[in-house]
């Protein structure tokens, strides 16, 4: 084992104490940090480990102040060394190993600092999500109330950095987090409501009212340029349910388009469902009517279109 590996099960060992190079008293660590003198260049890491009062004491051949590695002269290893093996005299050792604790858990801690899984094992005192979430511009309060896992969220990242949220970086991250094939299909038609105040109509004059500037028939618009639509499938019947409004996935469908493009756009779902997979209307069976049962044989070629509708609809604010 190495001796940062060593170091970072211990941390996740105690979540309870400061993290490693934080403690402010020498009490508030369970373990102790010090190096072995030797002469000879380090085999490994880790030279012992012993239990003393209480304390793990880690005894290291290299990363300190002694031997040929060392910033001391040489004489002083051959000191230290003669005096704690000839004499049983650790107090030159002791003295040493105040600095090599104090310089090697802070050593461990900037390590840790660059690891973004070394920070799960203590997830109280976690930073390299705040990282990521600063460079994507993501708010950590906003993240933590969200229906989405954080790390999910975090994982797509490089997708939320583009100042232009692209489509097949919707359809990768929603395939990616639910395990199901996923398509966007952009410029879906849609009809766009007028304002009453917009309206053209005789006898009140106006741009609305004017031909060839503002005058239009009709109380709705078509629009092909703020709407898509995401094709979920093929299904199983139990993946086709969590999609439904009332399952289990929808509320983390909502949350996933809109972290990527807000409300500006108007979106639907279109769920398809394997042709095995479809249940027939039966009398008297559970299905809903217009949600899971369908009529007739289904055309074992292709897969059968389920619900097609808008979950913002359905969303709860």
């Amino acid at each position: 084992m190495s001796f940062l590996g060593l170091l970072r099960q211990l941390a996740a060992h105690r979540p309870d104490l400061p993290p490693i190079g934080q403690a402010r008293r020498p009490q508030d660590e369970h373990f102790r940090i010090g190096q072995q003198a030797s002469l000879t260049f380090a085999p490994r890491e880790i030279a012992q480990l012993q239990q003393v009062q209480g304390k793990l004491k880690i005894q290291l051949f290299g990363l300190g102040m002694l031997g040929p590695n060392g910033a001391l002269p040489l004489h002083f290893t051959e000191i230290v060394r003669e005096r704690t093996e000839a004499h049983r005299d650790t107090t030159t050792a002791d003295f040493l190993d105040l600095f090599h604790h104090r310089a090697l858990t802070q050593f461990y801690q900037a390590w840790a600092h660059s690891q973004s899984t070394a920070g799960l094992d203590r997830p109280d005192d976690e930073a390299f999500s705040r990282y990521v979430g600063w460079l994507a511009g993501s708010d950590a309060a906003e993240i933590a109330e969200s229906p989405l896992p954080p790390h999910a969220r975090l994982a797509a990242s490089a997708h939320h950095v583009r100042e232009s949220r692209s489509p097949d970086g919707i359809a990768a991250t929603l395939a990616h987090f639910f395990g199901v094939p996923v398509r966007l299909d952009e410029f879906v038609l849609h009809w766009i409501a007028v304002d009453p105040d917009e309206l053209s109509q005789l006898g009140h004059p106006g741009p609305p009212s004017m031909m060839g500037q503002g005058a239009m028939l009709g109380e709705m618009v078509p629009d092909r340029q703020h709407k898509f639509r995401l094709v979920i499938g093929p299904l199983n019947l139990q993946q086709y349910l969590c999609f439904t409004p009332n399952g289990r996935d929808f509320p983390v469908l909502i949350e996933w388009v809109r972290s990527f493009v807000g409300y500006e756009f108007v979106w639907e779902v279109e769920l398809q469902v394997m042709p095995d997979a479809a249940p027939p209307a039966v009398l008297g069976s559970s299905e809903r009517l217009g949600w899971s049962t369908w009529l007739g044989e289904p055309d074992r070629s292709r897969a059968i279109t389920g619900m097609v509708f808008e979950p913002e609809q359905y969303a709860k604010h």
